[in-house]
């Protein structure tokens, strides 16, 4: 008989958080997944994608602090955006704070 187990993955950020992060703080964010009709389930597939990579190439000896999670937050709207969005017409900036600007 063949035991299988499930896998958790004890992400640096959570893939829900990352998707929750987006919709609640990030200026612009809401506003472009409307207006490209992008779903949940590929905001979610895409936050998975990003919080694995981050999660397994992290060396674990180095700390993980705010910052940190501002920039695997930019790289998964900036996934969104190169994937998802049409004409090219969104990008990512600080200004004071990460949000999402048009072009």
């Amino acid at each position: 008989m063949l035991n299988l187990k499930t896998v958790t993955m004890t992400y640096l950020i959570h893939p829900e958080d990352l998707v929750f992060k987006a919709k609640a703080y990030i200026k612009g964010f809401n506003e472009m997944i409307g207006t490209e009709q992008i779903p949940q389930w590929d905001l979610l597939e895409t936050a998975t994608q990003i919080a694995t990579e981050w999660t397994e190439d992290w060396d674990e000896d180095q700390g993980f602090g705010g910052s940190d999670g501002t920039f695997m937050l930019k790289e998964f709207i900036d996934t969104v955006i190169y994937q998802f969005t049409s004409l090219n017409i969104y990008k990512t900036e600080f200004n004071p704070s990460l949000q999402i600007v048009k072009k």
